[in-house]
């Protein structure tokens, strides 16, 4: 029985599957010792490169990345992304030139051994059910901007099911401009057509092509917290604008995804 449906293989998504679990277990093990060094230290930096390429290439993902220029190595930045999947999250580890933090939900602490590498990497979690824990959450972000730290935000919170893009949400801006760094705007496309669930299983269409773009940065130097809605509607502009170049790569072809949109 020939179980190769175009660049789809139910058997190698499974075996690729198990061993991207047993890789990122080995490598959990790994930071652990290298966060003794710093959670932000070089090492971890390198073992979090090395996790993040290693899984794009497991998933045979081809990347093309532009306006890596525009990144100067003395500078601290918010990286404000689309949200298309879950191969975003290593795409942007692997090719960003900065180390990354990323804020998440206070739930995905909870999580076995994922919210233990959260932690343990200094992460920044969100109490999104409490607006002023939230608020708080975010000017501890800030502090740790102020210390160095590169952020990355997906600003429309959640993970597009159709390839469009989504409205962006304000905590991202109001961030930037508490912290009165650079904002990045990045645009993802492709990512969505990687890996879903399909037929009760995870799916892994290999060979995608995906592609990642770094936008001149944009100075929030002397804004005012009344600017955030200004900043918002500038940022979502240029990646969409971006994103209008590529959406090609987010034509949808996965099954799955195409029979959820039918329903």
């Amino acid at each position: 029985m020939n179980t190769e449906f175009g660049n789809r293989s139910p058997l190698r998504s499974l075996l690729t599957i198990i061993a991207a679990v047993v890789f990122t277990f080995l490598m959990i093990i790994v930071a652990t010792v290298a966060a003794l060094f710093g959670p932000r230290s070089k090492a971890t930096h390198a073992v979090e490169k090395f996790w993040a390429r290693t899984i794009l290439r497991m998933a045979g993902v081809r990347a093309r990345v532009r306006g890596l220029e525009h990144i100067r190595p003395d500078h601290v930045y918010i990286f404000i992304s689309n949200h298309q999947g879950l191969f975003d999250i290593p795409l942007m580890m692997a090719y960003t030139p900065k180390q990354l933090r990323m804020i998440h939900k206070k739930e995905l602490l909870w999580v076995p051994f994922f919210g233990f590498i959260l932690w343990l990497l200094d992460f920044i979690a969100i109490d999104r059910g409490n607006r002023q824990r939230a608020a708080e959450s975010l000017h501890r972000a800030a502090k740790k901007i102020h210390d160095g730290t590169n952020i990355v935000i997906y600003a429309d919170g959640t993970r597009s099911i159709d390839g469009e893009l989504r409205p962006f949400k304000k905590g991202a801006f109001i961030l930037a401009i508490d912290a009165q760094v650079d904002v990045v705007p990045v645009t993802i496309s492709g990512t969505i057509n990687v890996i879903h669930k399909f037929e009760g299983v995870f799916d892994i269409r290999f060979g995608q092509t995906v592609e990642l773009v770094f936008s001149p940065p944009i100075s929030t130097d002397g804004m005012m917290p009344e600017a955030k809605d200004d900043l918002k509607d500038q940022v979502q502009n240029i990646i969409a604008a971006e994103y209008s170049k590529i959406k090609h790569l987010s034509a949808i072809t996965n099954p799955a995804i195409l029979s959820r949109l039918k329903k």
